[in-house]
């Protein structure tokens, strides 16, 4: 076996870099969905081994191995991106003000996280393309929650989700669909 080692200031194994980078970008999006833009030190951490690693041999670490822009690179340099800044929030008011206040007030949990929606849409109309790899990062993880959510609102505020993830996520129209099926 050989020992695993990790240097904060260089690239020496693509292994310990991969496990650093994930382990800082999980760590900082937990700590966006508790504090308002909490997870800001850890992308940045994330962000210096993905330019420590700009000479490595191995791919997903150089903007231009991408077209699509879906790699790390990518990813950490969106979620920085001011521009980007609504996905964000979009984490922080979906968990922190939307999901932990569903526990109790379950009407006004879920109204917050219909409003975050237009957070998400904003982004989308800015870049309706495949380049905002992260968008649809958090649309493929939260899709099945959001339809469990909403399928229990009232007609207005289905309706309303339905029309802005069926707009942004279009691939998923039918599986939308089965919020406003829903009784």
């Amino acid at each position: 076996f050989e020992s695993l080692e990790y240097d904060v200031t260089q690239h020496l194994s693509n292994l310990t870099s991969l496990l650093a980078y994930w382990a800082y970008m999980i760590i900082g999006l937990d700590y966006d969905s508790y504090g308002y833009l909490g997870g800001g030190p850890f992308f940045q951490q994330a962000e210096n081994i993905v330019q420590n690693a700009q000479n490595a041999r191995e791919g997903g670490w150089k903007p231009f191995e991408s077209l699509d822009h879906k790699n790390r690179y990518w990813l950490v340099t969106d979620i920085l991106n001011d521009g980007y800044r609504p996905l964000r929030e979009f984490n922080y008011s979906y968990h922190r003000m939307g999901l932990d206040i569903m526990d109790s007030k379950v009407n006004e949990g879920r109204a917050v996280i219909a409003e975050s929606l237009d957070k998400l849409q904003m982004v989308y109309r800015e870049k309706p393309d495949p380049f905002v790899y992260w968008l649809q990062l958090i649309l493929d993880a939260k899709s099945d929650e959001m339809i469990n959510i909403f399928s229990e609102s009232f007609t207005e505020e289905k309706n309303r989700a339905v029309n802005i993830l069926q707009e942004i996520d279009p691939a998923n129209k039918t599986k939308y669909d089965k919020i406003q099926a829903s009784n």
